[in-house]
């Protein structure tokens, strides 16, 4: 007798999904309720505090801290960056320090520097970058302040050379960089328009408009509630969102065409067409997404923070394509797509 061959995991799970008896378009009215209770809580977020901007945009200041590691300082303690406790230590320090006054370091890294009065050359220090709280004029009284109390911390009062002076980074205007975003994917938009008009997706466009314009609407929603910080790098997030939101239109329309093309829609409605086509898709969809989400979630463990906001954003474009192109978009296809009968009265896309 042979042995039956088992069935891999992927392709039972498939096969329970395909079978299950889950109307996705059908019920779409209460598979909107998410997105819109999102959406509106963004509206509300975004009229009153706003986005959760980085020094990219407000600015900040910056600072090198001399740690003594030449010992050219007496009185202070020494420290060896190269050293893990050592340098650990002057973090929570310098990290203890601007906490007590409302602030947050923004980079922290290890650099060197040159104070001739305390005959150093290239001693070990610290470079750290952190976002202000005050404004204007004030901003110098703060930074004066936060001076001081290192100096105090470090025993460094009477070697003030030992930390260097503040440096005010200006800030990029948020709105002229989203303006150059939004321009960057109405070009791109407009090249895929073109693309599917070659692909006769007519009557499709819209659609992928819709999906488009749908998980960009849900990112900025989504950075909003979760207060991720918004720097430069979001211009990567934004981008993947619409590269994905494209990968999953064209996905699920190939599938259809295909479906349509081979007449087993035949006699099926729209939303039974579009169920079945999400359904067949479901598991190696996810399985992707999964894969994906926990290198992202790798990356996020990262305390690297520049590192850190992009996985951040890119797992919150993971959750906002991975719902929608799942249960948002077979109901736009089931309600734009018409289908033409041709002389063996089969679906055709149009």
């Amino acid at each position: 007798m042979t042995k039956k061959m088992k069935m891999p995991f992927d392709q039972k799970l498939e096969q329970k999904v395909v079978g299950s008896k889950m109307k996705i378009s059908k019920n779409f009215v209460y598979y909107i309720i998410a997105p819109l209770v999102i959406l509106l809580a963004g509206i509300i977020l975004m009229c009153t505090v706003g986005f959760n901007l980085g020094t990219d945009f407000t600015g900040g200041s910056t600072f090198k801290i001399y740690v003594n590691n030449d010992n050219a300082i007496e009185n202070a303690t020494k420290y060896d960056l190269d050293n893990d406790k050592d340098y650990k230590v002057v973090y929570d320090k310098i990290e203890t320090i601007l906490s007590k006054n409302g602030l947050k370091i923004v980079s922290y890294r290890t650099s060197t520097m040159d104070i001739s009065e305390y005959r150093v050359l290239s001693g070990q220090a610290i470079e750290v970058i952190y976002q202000n709280r005050a404004e204007g004029d004030d901003i110098i009284s703060e930074n004066e302040s936060i001076r001081n109390q290192l100096l105090t911390e470090f025993n460094y009062d009477n070697y003030d050379k030992a930390i260097s002076n503040f440096d005010k980074r200006i800030g990029r205007s948020a709105f002229n960089y989203s303006m150059e975003i939004l321009a960057g994917i109405v070009v791109g938009l407009a090249l895929v328009i073109i693309y599917m008009l070659i692909r006769k997706y007519r009557g499709l466009t819209l659609m992928m408009i819709m999906q488009i314009a749908l998980d960009l609407l849900l990112l900025l929603a989504l950075l909003l509630i979760c207060r991720s910080v918004v720097n430069l790098s979001i211009g990567i997030a934004f981008i993947t969102s619409f590269v994905i939101s494209i990968i999953n239109s064209f996905i699920f329309l190939d599938k259809i065409k295909y479906g349509c093309k081979t007449g087993k829609f035949e006699n099926m409605s729209n939303n039974d067409a579009a169920d079945l086509t999400v359904k067949e898709l479901f598991v190696k969809r996810s399985l992707a997404y999964i894969i994906i989400a926990v290198m992202t979630i790798l990356f996020i463990a990262i305390s690297v923070s520049g590192v850190r906001e992009i996985a951040i954003s890119i797992l919150l474009v993971l959750v906002s394509t991975y719902y929608t192109s799942n249960f948002i978009m077979p109901a736009l296809w089931s309600v734009i797509y018409k289908p033409k009968k041709d002389n063996a009265k089969s679906k055709k896309i149009n």
